[in-house]
């Protein structure tokens, strides 16, 4: 049966903490470029639009109006439990264990998830976040995005300070990865990605005339499209900053475990969705996108990384892959991260004769979901 949330067996010993988590004072770094929608619908079709279309009742799609990518670099100096305490006798809970803090950065694409076939109008249709790479620098916090969130962590050194200018932003991540295909040689460290910012607006060390930072995310003609005519790209960009700095970010990723006797076969499957709510935005400050330099390491392993979603062609080079940045910005928010569900499971074929894990949904709309009791059994429990 489905639920709305996760139980999980507390151990003192055990670095898996299940959400709840509260994330107090965390600045956050953001840089916005230019994506292919084609990179985007492959991401969805290899890792989300999972099994037989025919039976599926759902499908997700980039949003058109939102070609654009996003790098975020945060720093939270507290990273605190929220989860209940169990209950048990003698265990301690886990918001009495104290506190971490951690640096994570990740790229964020946008999809949409709709219901398709004969469950169209009760399938809920969403905004999530998909999460193509994702680094933390604390190795608790990757061993529960991995296992609890099915969100693909790695581990990897993060500089995240200020650059050469006061106000300016300094961005590093180094990890392992292979140089060459060549059989026999080792993994190294090394740079996979730095990005580096001039002072924020207004500033003289730019080299280049400042645009409207926020209005260039509007060059997109199905953006200007989805605005229409009620209102102005002005008075958008005043009231919403076009999504620049969020309230709401759901995640969706694909949790898995693999065989350990065949790594090429699935022994679970499921797409789990977290949200992070950023409350109290603060000190929000923008950069001049044009005197952002933000580039990837091209070389050896990380090309198979950086070909999920951005357009790096089919052979490595040893040039580094530059992206033009249209939008830059630097904020500080408080930030929860709740409610996480299993919105779908996989059914998994058994080997010897095993009748199949059945597979189970969870994408109700949100109208539908009082009434589904009417209309046949229900798959799990709803979304509170």
């Amino acid at each position: 049966m489905m639920r709305s949330s996760i139980p999980y067996v507390q151990s003192a010993a055990s670095q898996q903490v299940p959400p709840p988590y509260h994330f107090p004072g965390v600045t956050v770094n953001a840089f916005y470029f230019n994506i292919s929608m084609q990179k985007v619908q492959e991401y969805c079709d290899r890792y989300l639009n999972i099994g037989d279309e025919a039976s599926r009742d759902y499908v997700y799609r980039p949003m058109p109006f939102w070609p654009y990518a996003t790098v975020l670099f945060l720093d939270y100096p507290t990273m605190i439990s929220a989860a209940p305490a169990s209950g048990q006798l003698g265990e301690v809970g886990y918001a009495d264990r104290g506190s971490i803090s951690q640096t994570e950065v990740f790229v964020a694409l946008p999809v949409i998830r709709y219901g398709r076939g004969a469950k169209r109008l009760v399938t809920d249709t969403a905004v999530e976040w998909a999460l193509p790479f994702i680094v933390v620098g604390n190795p608790m916090s990757s061993v529960c995005g991995r296992e609890m969130l099915g969100l693909g962590k790695l581990l990897a050194n993060i500089e995240n300070g200020v650059g050469r200018y006061p106000d300016s932003f300094l961005g590093r991540i180094s990890l392992p990865g292979w140089p060459d295909a060549e059989i026999g040689t080792m993994q190294v460290q090394q740079e996979f990605m730095a990005v580096e910012t001039k002072p924020v607006l207004p500033t003289t060390a730019g080299t280049q005339p400042p645009r409207r930072t926020l209005a260039t995310l509007l060059d997109s003609r199905a953006a200007k499209d989805w605005l229409g005519s009620t209102v102005t790209a002005a008075n958008f960009i005043d009231t919403f900053s076009l999504g620049l700095i969020p309230t709401s970010m759901r995640t969706v990723g694909l949790k898995q475990y693999r065989d350990a006797v065949d790594p090429r076969r699935a022994v679970y499957q499921a797409l789990v969705t977290c949200r992070a709510q950023y409350l109290n935005v603060r000190e929000v400050r923008f950069y001049n996108e044009l005197d952002v330099d933000l580039h990837f390491n091209n070389t050896g392993s990380f090309h198979q990384i950086l070909k999920v979603f951005l357009d790096v062609g089919e052979d490595a080079t040893e040039m580094p892959h530059s992206v033009n940045t249209v939008a830059a910005c630097r904020f500080m928010a408080d930030i929860n991260f709740d409610t996480m569900r299993v919105i779908r499971e996989f059914p998994i074929d058994r080997e010897g004769g095993l009748p199949p894990t059945p597979g189970s949904s969870d994408l109700a709309a949100r109208w539908y979901r009082p009434l589904r009791g009417f209309f046949g059994p229900r798959s799990g429990v709803g979304m509170p």
